[in-house]
């Protein structure tokens, strides 16, 4: 596929700068690139007296600023295709002028009648002339549209891939934090509900033990990074865990006597996740067996949870019955 290259593309407004350099280096060579640029002019005006004969018969449908802005552009494009190719003979005939190669009278009359045959070009020919050049130019700017769409595409994509990254980035614990109890307890009651449909108890006592373990939603436990690790019933990450955790200081009872130890807690994606584990985590040890078979008594599930060794506080029952008898749970 023929492709018109960066120097002779019209719009290289750095190629005067190269030709100067050109002039100092190589005089030849460079008067050889101003005959064709002086060609292209020339040819340019053929073009344009062209559009302009073509316009006062009429426009046609689809004329409009657009089109004749980039016909314009496509006409000066093949002027200096047509430059190069040297259809005309008008850049050779100019060098040969100034080079002082036209001496001989028969020289000078030859490159005077071909600027005056040039001159009445019939404009069926030029158009069959510029044929390969608009094609080029055609294929040039659509080349030129592809890159740029390619690199726009990449650009995109990258923004796509981290906007996609963003978006998996879990939340930091302040931002699931709860300012009240009342937003706790609305957000949060219907997944209680749906954990006490599995374990066959009160969703009260499931909400009111949430409210125990964060205090009231306000200080969620937090991972190393300080992302949210959606925790609301302080299960442990011990050896049967292989998902995620949050290693923090936390306040153990050994002996009565309560302790600061480091210990390591499950991470979830959602507070829904953490409801949905911590029935699995009930429904699947024995130790809480007896909680489960409470029925609808959300204190009597309180007591036999702590019997069965869920907290390690004396008081662990005690503080989720002060709960229940809040404000809060009772217009639930």
């Amino acid at each position: 596929m023929n492709t018109v290259s960066s120097q002779d593309f019209f719009g290289n407004f750095s190629a005067l700068s190269a030709l100067k350099t050109k002039a100092q280096k190589d005089p030849d060579a460079a008067l050889k690139e101003v005959a064709q640029k002086f060609e292209a002019i020339f040819i340019n005006m053929l073009l344009k007296n062209m559009r302009t004969s073509s316009e006062s018969i009429g426009g046609g449908l689809f004329s409009s600023s657009q089109t004749k802005q980039y016909q314009g552009m496509m006409d000066t494009q093949m002027s200096q295709s047509l430059s190069k190719s040297g259809s005309f003979g008008i850049a050779n005939a100019l060098m040969r002028e100034y080079q002082g190669k036209g001496s001989h009278s028969s020289k000078e009359s030859s490159d005077a009648d071909l600027l005056q045959k040039v001159s009445h070009q019939d404009l069926v020919r030029v158009q069959a002339l510029a044929h390969k050049a608009s094609t080029e130019f055609v294929q040039a700017v659509q080349k030129e549209v592809a890159e740029k769409a390619a690199v726009n595409s990449a650009k995109n994509n990258l923004a796509g891939d981290m906007s996609a990254s963003e978006s998996v980035a879990k939340p930091s614990a302040l931002s699931v934090a709860f300012d009240s109890p009342a937003s706790f307890v609305k957000a949060l009651w219907p997944h209680a509900k749906e954990a006490a449909e599995k374990l066959g108890v009160n969703p009260k006592a499931i909400l009111a033990q949430a409210a125990l373990e964060t205090g009231w939603g306000k200080y969620p436990i937090a991972k190393e990074d300080g992302s949210a690790s959606f925790n609301l019933f302080g299960i442990k990450a011990d050896s049967r865990w292989q998902g995620d955790r949050a290693v923090v200081n936390t306040l153990e009872y050994r002996g009565g006597i309560a302790k600061r130890e480091k210990a390591a807690f499950r991470a979830y994606d959602s507070f829904s996740q953490s409801f949905n584990d911590y029935a699995d985590f009930l429904n699947s040890s024995e130790r809480y067996k007896d909680a489960l078979n409470s029925g609808d008594d959300p204190s009597m599930f309180a007591s036999l949870l702590q019997k069965g060794g869920y907290a390690t506080d004396p008081d662990y029952s005690d503080k989720i019955n002060h709960i229940l008898s809040s404000k809060w749970f009772k217009s639930l």
